[in-house]
């Protein structure tokens, strides 16, 4: 049960009790931790597994490519999409398929599709759930059927699908409770197949916009989920959670009254146009390098403030990417949190060679332009 004491700031909760074995809370936005239990232990993830499946077939590029089902990928137990050997499928529609009914089979045509083997294919999710931070993971399939040392935490599980909802495709395709995919029989006539999707919490809680189930005898019920109210999106993760569908509404329901985003900048946002002294140009742009927002329980908010540490000017040269200033977040008057501003381009010191040099390229273009050379 979610106990709250509401005060004039606002409602203080107690942290939910789960039966989880590893969960977690975290904010979409700013990664921040709101909630933990055993976040770094690994463990079994059952067919969670697939939300890195699944992005790496997205972000391939390839979605509208026909694929010939294989008599192995056809054979995979589990969950199934009942695929059968030589059906022609899109790469669309698998995904679909993954993603909703947690089809197995669907997971192992995508993976020999998109890398020509099952293990050529893990060694792609392996790297990019390295390249994501989620370094206590390791997978040895596409689809999270009982293999050994398939694991992973809590904590990498929230960053992998931090990552994956900055996506839209993957976004929309969460969140669709549900849907119908062309299917060619085996006779090959076109049909229809409709699609319910697994997770009961996109009918159980009305914020709820995702993610992904999974259930296997090692692994347990599994869940990750995601909701938004408001500006806010939250990511609970439960592993190994007999009571998943409760214990992830609390968290979700936890983290919302407990807790609100104060945003001042989308990373990307140019901040300033910095003068460079001595600079082969005279001015660079300060990007803020990162989201610039900050999670803070509801009766902090009123006490954020916001400083700027940017110099009057920099001397070049000038790398693009530097740091040349940084937003400082208070709460209370104590920082909490800072976001770098970094150059958004190279800016090369002036030199007599280089002034030469810029001013011959100059004459040799306008004398291009006038047809002289």
């Amino acid at each position: 049960m979610l106990t709250c004491l509401w005060l004039t700031a606002g409602a203080v909760c107690a942290a939910p009790s789960l039966s989880a074995q590893g969960a977690i809370l975290m904010d979409a936005k700013t990664g921040q931790v709101l909630y933990e239990k055993n976040i770094n232990k690994k463990l079994p993830p059952a067919s969670t597994t697939k939300i890195l499946t699944a992005i790496i077939a997205i972000e391939s590029g390839r979605l509208d490519e026909t694929v010939r089902v294989s008599a192995n990928a056809a054979a995979t137990g589990g969950s199934s999409l009942n695929l059968y050997p030589g059906q022609l499928i899109s790469l669309r529609e698998l995904v679909t398929g993954l993603l909703l009914r947690s089809g197995n089979d669907a997971a192992v045509a995508i993976a020999e599709h998109l890398a020509g083997s099952v293990n050529a294919f893990v060694e792609s999710m392996n790297s990019k759930a390295a390249s994501i931070g989620a370094i206590n993971t390791r997978f040895r399939n596409p689809h999270g059927l009982n293999t050994p040392n398939h694991l992973t935490t809590a904590f990498d599980l929230a960053l992998i699908t931090r990552y994956a909802l900055v996506n839209p495709t993957f976004a929309e395709i969460v969140s669709t409770k549900e849907t119908t995919i062309e299917w060619l029989d085996r006779k090959g006539k076109e049909q229809d197949r409709h699609l319910r999707n697994t997770n009961k919490l996109l009918w159980m809680l009305e914020d709820a916009d995702g993610v992904k189930t999974g259930t296997t005898s090692q692994a347990g019920p599994c869940l990750v989920s995601s909701a938004t109210r408001g500006n806010q999106k939250l990511i609970a993760v439960v592993l190994h959670d007999h009571s998943r569908w409760y214990d992830s509404m609390q968290l979700l329901k936890y983290g919302f009254d407990t807790y609100d985003l104060y945003e001042y900048a989308e990373q990307g946002t140019v901040f300033a146009a910095l003068p460079v002294e001595n600079g082969m140009t005279g001015m660079v742009d300060a990007i803020v390098a990162m989201p610039a927002a900050l999670v803070v329980n509801t009766a902090d908010y009123s006490s954020i403030a916001v400083e700027v540490d940017l110099p009057e000017q920099i001397k070049a040269p000038v790398y693009q990417g530097q740091k040349i200033g940084e937003v400082v977040f208070y709460v209370k008057d104590k920082a909490v949190k800072t976001v770098d501003l970094t150059a958004g381009s190279t800016v090369e010191e002036r030199t007599m060679n280089k002034i030469f040099l810029q001013h011959w390229l100059n004459t040799i273009r306008r004398l291009s332009g006038w047809g002289l050379l």
